[in-house]
């Protein structure tokens, strides 16, 4: 088979028909292409004498293992390759634990790789110590927000996207095909029967952060005379650079709308603000349901407690709703900071207040203490964007403030790496607490934006395009190494390292007005957003999800470590951005995104486990990843925070 494009003097890539196809029975599952002399091709009623670009279908036969199959590959009319494969059982005996699949051989081992949400460019940044998918990876489609393999290399590119239909066993449990990526013995996409592999293990499954288990998944038993069919449309042309292929899966449209919208967005703020209420103590927002999961009363900033971000919540009600005592508490929430989060260091502030102990303290990392760039570099640029909506409305904005925004962008541009990127976070003493270079401490360039605005002084303004620049070109400009280690928790690829690239460019498009910018924002949302789920997983029956009708549509996933669904995304940015730079698709997609989310949220005591309405869990799980079909009550407070802001802005940009 080969794959060629109008004009392209060579064929894009070139496949023995033979290759195409696999299939074993018994475990553990193996690669067994179909056998020689087996494999034959004809050209069905219609089809032209060369090739499939004028029409028709042709049809290839073979026998792999104790299966016959047939491969049909047609076009449709937009340019995609489609390849449906009917795997049938000609013996007169039952044929147990097949495992069959397609297979798409690369021509180049060191292809640029990208499996939405699971891997990307085999995950170069992962801690080496921890268990995260790389390649010989194959995972169950539910699994992946977009079902689908990228695989990238020199100057082109080719993608295989799956259309996944449910299997339900008569028990009620759900189950998909699977894809991933081999060393067969070079490097191979796999859409396989279901059938799944782990670091080149067979029959291992990714069960948790950092775990795996033995579970043998996916097998089918074929009855003498019966099929297995699977769908696939294959899509290729050109990329530059090719770590870029990731593109051509966000903006390939194959599957239709199917989310869910349970509430208004007037509902949403209204719950979020009841939830907002319920952890306000006089001075901050408590980063936790009171005692109720055994940690301290604690007021956290940045990362999961985001208090400066429900003081920004809280102002933003006040001004909308000519509330003052909002706009008052969200006065007190920053004081209460700036006063006594402040160390010996200038500039470096603690992270976490204990209520009940009145004491601050830092976030602590291989049992010392540390300022997490992420974490101190978000609530910042927080504060700034507090004092920008004060002076907006027309509010005093306290000196102290604008003293502290500038502090700690001093010292995030002083204390800079030899490449020119903040550090991962500091020593108590100001120092970086490794040298290794990572995307974490890119919301250091919001803060610096945010002196910028508060001050005026353009130097800041100079830094801060010094520093994304630096980022652009060690993550963005290639995507050898993509964006990685911003959660506290993780340690690897990670939407949230990508979050605030994008909302570092967005905002300096914004500020500037240079197209370039906005091009660099457009990367970064597109790499976030195959993150996104484009379709909706069934789920088996009595689950939480199937009795409630829960859509994964418009959801997105975390992490490479982390194969859940949760809220933290820039959702009304995103929608900010396609308004305003004429790219309406980004704010149609971020719609999506804010109506998905209205999923889960309490309505009334007793509701998703929670007593308090508005709380939402933090974790909803799609996939066999945990627990199936169920959410937790594990509720930091920005399962408030993100949402509510967004709904609340979104009121507004759309």
């Amino acid at each position: 088979m080969l794959l060629g494009l109008r004009g392209a003097g060579t064929p894009y890539l070139r496949v023995p028909l033979r290759g195409l196809l696999t299939a074993s029975a018994g475990r553990p599952w193996r690669i067994e292409p179909a056998e020689p002399g087996t494999v034959h091709l004809r050209r069905a009623a219609g089809a032209p004498a060369h090739g499939l670009a004028g029409g028709g279908t042709l049809v290839v036969t073979a026998t792999a293992g104790a299966l016959d199959a047939r491969l049909e590959l047609a076009f449709t009319p937009d340019g995609l390759l489609t390849l449906t494969t009917t795997w049938r059982n000609g013996s007169g005996e039952e044929v147990a634990d097949v495992a069959a699949g397609l297979l798409l051989p690369l021509p180049a081992d060191d292809a640029h790789v990208t499996m939405p949400g699971v891997l990307y460019n085999d995950n170069p940044s992962s801690d080496p110590s921890r268990k995260v998918p790389h390649i010989g990876y194959v995972c169950e489609e539910h699994r992946l927000p977009i079902p689908a393999v990228n695989a990238a290399w020199d100057d082109r590119y080719v993608s295989l996207f799956a259309h996944p239909e449910a299997t339900r066993a008569e028990d009620g449990t759900v189950a998909y095909g699977s894809l991933g990526v081999v060393r067969a013995p070079g490097l191979t996409v796999a859409a396989m029967t279901g059938v799944i592999m782990f670091d080149g293990e067979p029959d291992v499954c990714y069960v948790s952060k950092a775990e795996v288990a033995d579970r043998p998944v996916g097998y089918r038993d074929l009855a003498p005379g019966q099929t297995l069919t699977t769908h696939h449309t294959l899509d290729w042309g050109p990329v530059e650079p090719r770590g870029l292929g990731f593109r051509k899966l966000v903006h390939t449209k194959l599957y239709p709308d199917g989310g869910a919208a349970p509430l208004p967005v007037d509902e949403i703020v209204r719950l979020k603000t009841g939830a907002m209420d319920a952890r306000w103590t006089g001075d901050g927002y408590l980063a936790y349901e009171g005692v109720r999961h055994g940690r301290p009363r604690s007021y956290l900033y940045g990362w999961t407690g985001q208090c400066m971000k429900l003081a920004r919540c809280d102002a933003l009600l006040g001004v909308q709703e000519n509330r003052p005592e909002r706009i008052e508490r969200a006065r007190r929430a920053a004081d209460f900071y700036v006063e006594g989060s402040a160390t010996p260091v200038r500039g470096l502030r603690s992270a976490r207040y204990l209520v009940d102990d009145a004491r601050w303290e830092m976030f602590r990392k291989d049992g010392a203490d540390f300022v997490s760039s992420r974490a101190h570099g978000e609530t910042i640029a927080d504060l700034a964007a507090l004092a920008a909506q004060f002076r907006d409305a027309g509010l005093e904005v306290p000196p102290e403030w604008e003293e502290a925004v500038e502090d700690a962008a001093t010292l995030f541009w002083h204390t800079r790496l030899a490449e020119g990127v903040v550090p991962l976070g500091w020593t108590p003493l100001g120092s970086p607490i490794t040298p290794m270079v990572s995307a974490a401490g890119i919301a250091c360039v919001q803060a610096m934006l945010g002196a910028y605005r508060l001050s005026g002084e353009r130097v800041w303004l100079l830094r801060a395009e010094e520093v994304l620049g630096r980022y652009h070109r060690l993550h963005a400009a290639t995507f050898e190494r993509p964006f990685a280690h911003a959660t506290l928790d993780a340690s690897g690829e990670d939407k949230e390292a990508g979050m605030y690239f994008f909302l570092a460019a967005h905002e300096m498009y914004r500020l500037t007005g240079r197209e370039l910018y906005a091009q660099w924002a457009e990367v970064a949302a597109d790499w976030l957003l195959t993150f996104v789920y484009v379709w909706s997983p069934e789920f088996g029956r009595g689950s939480t999800f199937e009795r409630r009708g829960f859509k994964a549509y418009g959801w997105p996933s975390v992490s490479v470590q982390n194969h859940h669904l949760d809220v933290f995304f820039p959702t009304s940015e995103l929608a900010e951005f396609g308004l305003t730079t004429g790219r309406p698709w980004y704010a149609e997609r971020a719609g999506a995104i804010l109506r998905a989310m209205g999923q889960g949220i309490c309505t009334e005591p007793g509701d998703w486990g929670f007593e308090v309405p508005g709380e939402q869990g933090e974790g909803f799980f799609q996939t066999n990843w945990q627990r199936t079909g169920e959410a937790n009550t594990w509720n930091p407070s920005w399962v408030i925070a993100l949402p509510l802001y967004h709904a609340l802005r979104m009121r507004k940009v759309t």
